[in-house]
């Protein structure tokens, strides 16, 4: 009974301490979806030079966080000529490099975390495009492309009965065809970012809430031995590079099962920092929602099984060297924190009249008011 009351201690802290910063990034970034037309993106990503991977990299970063929703983005660019290296960076981009997700970093596992989300990220965009340019067969590309050329047809066709019962695709084609359309006034445009806001909150918010709870079980019910043990936390034979590799391969495939999408895996994260994992391991872990057993499932229904399998290869490959490069600059500048149990948390230090409590006051209902409106909005477009 006391661990049930634990749990429920952590769960209900966390939503308060994430809840507003969580609902402000959402409600922003439809926002600027709204005022920024994919079209007006694609365009200018048909080829692989720096400039245009920084284009990729910037129209990620202020679209939606859901990593789901980042591969139908990534799907649509390479429809209307984008390079692959760019659409990769898009996603990268778009699921870690985003304002809602550096705001539950700071409030959930603090700065260091999110500086390294931040330089992880950025590694993540130039070692994955570098790899994918150079390594990716371009017979596998074109063979990847005609997939998903044939698959968009295929769509096109039965949009009607795709509509009807598959939720995924109907956002999706939504979305690309409110985008394709042309709002010159105000309202129109927040109207539009209200139902991004919504298909946001409908598409992440179940994985948000799956992260928490999880999070919530697992630092009250797993031991710290475990961990450790898993971790190698207590290690004292093993070369500490051999440890930080073995903690990032951890990290990976936790998260490769997990299931848990982009916002909904730094709850998680937190979990495993506090058990022990290293710092380079909740990195790999955050930059892995990418290679989740379900990502994994689109890519292959998008592209074939031969490019998703390379393309999961190589992003893992990415990730790995992102990780271990973030752990050991920050390792050689003092920059990760040295406290495993700074992430739980208690109720009296969160339930206090502080910022935090004036912000969720006033983004509860205005975030339950704009998700209703953009419920609306969406089905009066249906």
């Amino acid at each position: 009974m006391n661990q049930l009351k634990q749990i429920g201690i952590e769960l209900v802290s966390m939503i308060w301490e994430i809840y507003w910063g969580l609902a402000f990034g959402f409600m922003l970034s439809s926002v600027i979806r709204a005022f920024i037309p994919t079209s007006a993106i694609s365009s200018r990503l048909g080829n692989n030079s720096t400039k245009a991977l920084v284009l990729s990299s910037f129209f990620g970063a202020i679209s939606s966080s859901c990593s789901y929703a980042a591969a139908s983005m990534a799907r649509t660019l390479l429809i209307k000529g984008a390079t692959w290296s760019n659409a990769v960076a898009f996603m990268v981009a778009s699921t870690n490099l985003v304002f809602e997700i550096f705001i539950v970093i700071v409030s959930v596992l603090g700065w260091p975390f999110f500086g390294g989300e931040v330089f992880g990220g950025l590694l993540f965009i130039v070692i994955s495009a570098i790899l994918i340019s150079r390594f990716y067969p371009a017979k596998l590309k074109e063979g990847a492309n005609a997939h998903l050329h044939q698959a968009e047809d295929e769509h096109t066709m039965h949009a009607g009965h795709m509509h009807l019962h598959d939720p995924n695709h109907k956002d999706m084609h939504q979305h690309d065809a409110r985008e394709s359309q042309t709002h010159k006034g105000f309202k129109e445009k927040m109207l539009l970012a209200s139902s991004h806001f919504y298909m946001d909150v409908i598409m992440v918010g179940k994985d948000v809430l799956i992260g928490v709870v999880i999070a919530s079980v697992i630092m009250v019910v797993v031991p710290r031995d475990f961990w450790n043990a898993l971790f190698l936390t207590d290690n004292h034979t093993l070369p500490h590079f051999i440890v930080l590799i073995l903690n990032i391969l951890v990290g990976i495939i936790v998260a490769i099962i997990s299931f848990v999408c982009s916002v909904g895996n730094i709850v998680m994260a937190a979990a495993l920092w506090h058990g022990g994992i290293s710092f380079g391991g909740v990195i790999a872990y955050i930059l892995a929602d990418l290679v989740t057993i379900p990502m994994l499932a689109v890519y292959r229904s998008y592209f074939g099984n031969k490019p998703m399998l390379v393309l999961l290869l190589l992003l893992s490959v990415s990730i790995i060297f992102s990780a271990l490069l973030v752990d050991l600059g920050f390792s050689i500048v003092g920059w990760i924190p040295k406290n495993h149990n700074q992430v739980s948390v208690q109720a009296h230090q969160v339930f206090a009249w502080n910022y935090k409590t004036i912000l969720n006051i006033v983004f509860m209902p205005a975030s339950l008011i704009y998700f209703f409106l953009g419920k609306r909005q969406g089905a009066m477009h249906m």
